[in-house]
């Protein structure tokens, strides 16, 4: 088990395994490292370092009641680059992930970032008069509210519902089970912050700060964002690649990994 500690004390439990380029992986709300790049970091790490953090309070990382901002994950990581001496990194976000990376470039610009990849997010969750790719379902402050007392009160079934809803199809029951568990490793309080502060976000400005090398990696069956989002960004981010994954939901790196792994792996090399 590898840790740094952060200025505030917090310590940060992190995977560092292969030689190469290398390879920063963020996961998603309110997932860990260990687990849900296990179809990855292997393939990945036969030819590139590849590290991955669980970003404070989630996985192996110590639990805090304070800093669930995105601002704060951004710093966290900002941090272990450095005490990691990641002079030329490439950072892959998932969904939270992505966010944390924008948030990071707008704090700290591209220095010591060799290029991005995000992986199913959109730059703001809640809809408005301009934009057309809000979170799907009528997504609404009430809604966020009535989401985080389900968290509180009926954390399984709230939980179970949203893993469910990130596949293109249901995996069987006994693996939800065990996604579940793993996603307990984060408070509910911890939860309950970073979706609180996610939501409210509108990342759209940060994205004039990517101007490194950029890889946008979507599923084509997606239920949290299944309009043209992909699209969208590609537009947005100067000399972007989007590729579409046709038999993924937000889990690309799950549902088709060898794919994820190759062309996760082309584009850094």
């Amino acid at each position: 088990m590898a840790y740094i500690e952060t200025p505030d004390g917090v310590p940060l439990y992190y995977e560092d395994r292969g030689n190469g380029e290398a390879i920063l992986l963020i996961h998603a709300w309110p997932m860990n490292a260990e687990y849900w790049w296990q179809k990855n970091t292997p393939k990945l790490a036969e030819s590139h370092r590849v590290i991955a953090v669980d970003l404070r309070g989630h996985g192996l990382s110590g639990k805090t009641d304070e800093g669930h901002k995105l601002s704060q994950y951004a710093r966290d990581v900002r941090h272990l680059q450095g005490m990691l001496e990641l002079a030329e990194v490439t950072l892959v976000g998932w969904s939270m992930g992505a966010s944390v990376i924008l948030n990071y470039l707008t704090r700290f610009g591209t220095d010591g970032i060799r290029s991005v990849v995000f992986v199913e997010q959109s730059p703001r969750y809640l809809p408005a008069p301009d934009w057309e790719y809000p979170l799907a379902g009528g997504y609404s402050p009430e809604a966020l509210a009535t989401f985080n007392q389900n968290l509180r009160f009926d954390r399984s079934a709230a939980a179970k519902g949203f893993i469910r809803s990130i596949f293109s199809g249901a995996p069987p029951q006994e693996t939800i089970d065990e996604m579940y568990a793993e996603t307990t490793k984060t408070p509910t309080s911890a939860a309950i912050a970073s979706m609180t502060d996610m939501t409210y976000a509108d990342l759209r400005p940060a994205l004039e700060k990517v101007t490194v090398p950029t890889l946008l990696l979507y599923g084509e069956q997606s239920k949290l964002f299944p309009g043209d989002l992909g699209s969208w960004l590609q537009e947005q981010i100067k000399g972007s690649k989007l590729v579409m994954f046709e038999e993924s939901g937000h889990c690309p790196f799950w549902e088709e990994p060898e794919k994820f792994n190759r062309e996760v792996a082309d584009f850094v090399d």
